[in-house]
């Protein structure tokens, strides 16, 4: 047995699974002209994605002259005080904090309700099951534009207005539907003999979730969080129509009132804009590493 052990050698750290699949069906048995082509697409996809960001980080590190000088052009000098003036100007931390207590408490409400809604649907029989499901699919295609006043009312009666939990409620919700139907189709995609299995060993429904469905959809769970991360943090509307405070606004809020009452200052208002920009950078990136990484983990985890 020691002979047997030591004759293993160690692999080498190999890319994710998925990763190397998608790029082996990409480029497999295709002509330089459809490589050509194919880098040629994503080269544009790069540039239209990236400029944006490029811009506004330049535009934040000129003075206020240069901005109006020459828009699109490089700084001529680093103006690094121009975050610490936006930070003060536009009050960022606060709206920062109330966007970071909002975001966290939604994704908390809606992983927490979506995940067994999700299971209950993809697993369970149940009578009124195939209801259930169209009217998730149904609410998917409702916008919450379209119940603004019936909403509004709503959340005025429970005395939910200018409260982050209340808004933080209605993100949980209004993201729901899709979340259920993301997280439903990684349950399809999961053998039944896992459960089996499970059940076999004496694991109640509750235990085979936690610990047998959850670690094999972590990609999908990557995949909601992204989602609703993004629309979130980025809500103008429902921030606009149920906090009144200023104490209580959002970034995006913040930013609106920013650039209302200093539209001059387009250095400043850069700044802010790329302070705000990172926490999504961030949250997109690590995430996307868990959707490739966490694809297949659970499968092969004893």
């Amino acid at each position: 047995m020691m002979e047997h052990h030591s004759s293993i050698r160690p692999s080498r750290a190999q890319p994710p699974f998925a990763s190397r699949l998608f790029w082996k069906g990409l480029f497999a048995g295709r002509s330089v002209g459809e490589l050509v082509l194919v880098y040629g697409l994503l080269a544009i996809v790069l540039v239209e994605t990236l400029y944006p960001l490029f811009w506004v980080l330049s535009g934040s590190l000129k003075t206020k002259e240069e901005v109006i000088a020459n828009v699109w052009g490089l700084p001529a000098g680093f103006a690094w005080q121009n975050y610490t003036e936006a930070w003060r100007v536009a009050g960022i931390g606060a709206r920062i904090l109330n966007s970071v207590v909002v975001t966290a408490t939604a994704l908390a409400l809606l992983l927490l309700v979506a995940t067994p809604a999700a299971y209950a649907l993809s697993r369970l029989r149940f009578r009124g099951r195939n209801v259930i499901l169209a009217l998730v699919v149904a609410a998917m295609l409702i916008p919450p534009q379209v119940m603004a006043i019936p909403l509004f009312m709503t959340v005025r009666d429970l005395g939910l207005v200018n409260s982050r939990i209340g808004i933080a409620i209605i993100h949980a919700a209004s993201n729901l539907p899709l979340s259920i139907f993301i997280l439903r189709s990684f349950f399809l995609s999961l053998p039944a003999e896992l459960e089996d299995a499970a059940r076999i060993d004496g694991a109640s429904r509750l235990q085979i979730l936690g610990k047998v469905m959850l670690p094999l959809i972590r990609p999908g769970l990557a995949l909601v969080t992204i989602f609703g991360f993004i629309e979130i943090w980025n809500d103008f509307f429902l921030a606009f129509l149920l906090l009144r405070d200023p104490a209580l606004q959002t970034i995006p809020l913040g930013l609106v009132a920013f650039f209302q009452q200093y539209g001059s200052m387009w250095n400043l208002y850069f700044a802010a804009l790329a302070m705000t920009t990172l926490p999504v950078i961030i949250v997109f990136v690590l995430m996307q590493k868990q959707f490739i990484a966490g694809l297949t983990a659970g499968a092969v985890k004893s």
